[in-house]
């Protein structure tokens, strides 16, 4: 028998996509905003006049989206993750369900280097196979992933190349890395909303499958 209960984590779900959903509006925000910085940048380099208010004007204005992109990063990203503990918890809730990994490690994987490519994919899938009771062949879980390193990476360049940003072509080169880095970014929100979706609907169907079937039990 499970030492897990089964718990309606439906509400919870809604609030990780409302969360998600402001995440990616403020990354489109990011875009639009490295975009007109990208503009400013290209006009210095041929010849336009800028003045220091305006540049000035432009770099406030990225640094305080910037510093509101890693604070909604990090809350969402732990919010994510409870949400994660909460879905390998449903599924390890479920009679005679087969699970390599525990509700623990399951987020534990995610802080991990190098198997963090991978070993967060696999809980995931095992999660969702065991609330659909077969493979998964579907394209979810996949887009998810490509998304979550795609944007990890872009991260870790844009992150870098902020590091050596001197001259006008650097700062070019930098405005276009962070246009991608935050384009990507919403690709992920996008990615990662249609995930939380998906699992928790089956988690949901799932466990309404297994109650009525009690439920004919009973009643035999």
């Amino acid at each position: 028998m499970s030492v897990f209960a089964y718990r309606n984590e439906s509400g919870f779900s809604r609030f990780l996509v409302f969360l998600i959903e402001l995440s990616a509006v403020l990354n489109c925000v990011a875009v639009g905003s490295s975009v007109m910085m990208h503009g400013m940048i290209l006009a210095a380099q041929k010849g336009a006049e800028v003045t220091a208010v305006e540049a000035g004007i432009h770099n406030e204005r990225q640094i305080v989206i910037g510093g509101a992109q890693l604070g909604a990063s990090i809350f969402v990203g732990v919010v994510f993750l409870v949400w994660v503990y909460r879905m390998s918890r449903n599924a390890h809730s479920i009679e005679n369900a087969k699970l390599r990994y525990s509700p623990g490690w399951a987020v534990g994987w995610y802080f991990i280097p190098i198997v963090n490519l991978w070993k967060p994919y696999q809980a995931m899938r095992e999660i969702y196979e065991v609330f659909i009771n077969r493979p998964n062949d579907g394209k979810i879980l996949p887009l998810w992933w490509f998304a979550w390193i795609l944007a990890s990476i872009m991260a870790r360049i844009s992150t870098r190349v902020v590091t050596k940003s001197d001259t006008l072509d650097q700062l070019l080169t930098k405005s276009e890395v962070t246009i991608f880095a935050d384009a990507c970014a919403v690709f992920l929100d996008l990615a990662a909303i249609l995930l939380v979706i998906t699992v928790s609907r089956a988690c949901a169907a799932r466990f309404e499958v297994d109650h009525f079937e009690a439920a004919t039990e009973d009643w035999e």
